[in-house]
């Protein structure tokens, strides 16, 4: 019960990371709203409350401010108070560069970036004026070195790495921290797929650790940063990918 008493809202909830997210938080006493684009959230909504916890869900679109904003509202209305944000939301198109479309990469980065900074900012504000809060990105290894043919994906992480350290020096004073956590590949029903691949099971080999991640070992990251075990730090973040992001794993 690191968390209990703590009210969260965890974006990007409706993936194999975001459901492991969830529960953990839930299953450590927050309470939380799950904000999703496309899926429903039903069944998320009732684990989390047969664990004791209170549990709402929206479908919003995180690069609409309004939105960000409506997210914020409402949470704080049926929680009392915001005290943790978890920017798990993020896309990826896999493409070489030079055929990346604009359209393609403007929307990787509103995702990846300017919706970690809109709800960021928005629930920041409801934070400085209680002088406390705590604030939790999600990144991937391929914010700290480079995954050719990933288009957008790696240089829109690589910018929230960045935000997420201005974040942290900028709100510190309000008794805010803000850290971050990269995963490298975690085991989903498409690396699944992939790992059918000689190919790719040759590379994931190369992996220090030997394999893949698992959701929960994200979320027992987030769950490390999120509570007082992590009180002291801030501007970090937490590579969590086997040892991957040292090697050069992905290439032949």
């Amino acid at each position: 019960m690191k968390l209990k008493g703590i009210s969260a809202i965890l974006t990007g909830g409706g993936g194999t990371v975001g459901n492991a997210i969830a529960l953990t938080l839930a299953r450590e006493g927050a309470n939380v709203a799950v904000v999703t684009i496309k899926s429903n959230q039903d069944e998320m909504v009732k684990q989390i409350k047969n664990l004791g916890r209170q549990a709402v869900a929206f479908n919003a679109d995180i690069t609409d401010k309004e939105s960000v904003n409506f997210i914020v509202t409402q949470a704080i209305e049926a929680f009392g108070k915001v005290d943790l944000l978890v920017n798990n939301a993020g896309m990826g198109i896999r493409v070489p560069l030079e055929q990346v479309s604009v359209e393609d990469w403007d929307r990787v980065v509103a995702v990846n970036l300017k919706g970690l900074f809109l709800c960021s900012v928005a629930v920041a504000k409801e934070m400085m004026k209680r002088q406390q809060g705590n604030i939790i990105t999600v990144a991937g290894a391929s914010a700290h070195r480079c995954l050719a043919g990933g288009g957008a994906f790696g240089p829109s992480k690589a910018g929230v790495v960045s935000l997420t350290k201005q974040m942290a020096v900028e709100w510190a004073k309000y008794n805010i921290r803000v850290n971050g956590v990269s995963p490298g590949p975690i085991m989903n029903p498409e690396t699944e797929e992939l790992l059918k691949s000689e190919d790719i099971k040759q590379r994931v080999a190369k992996i220090p650790l030997g394999r893949v991640g698992r959701a929960e070992e994200v979320a027992n990251t987030i769950l490390f940063l999120a509570s007082e075990d992590s009180s002291y730090m801030t501007g970090q973040m937490l590579i969590v990918d086997g040892g991957g992001v040292e090697t050069w794993y992905l290439y032949p």
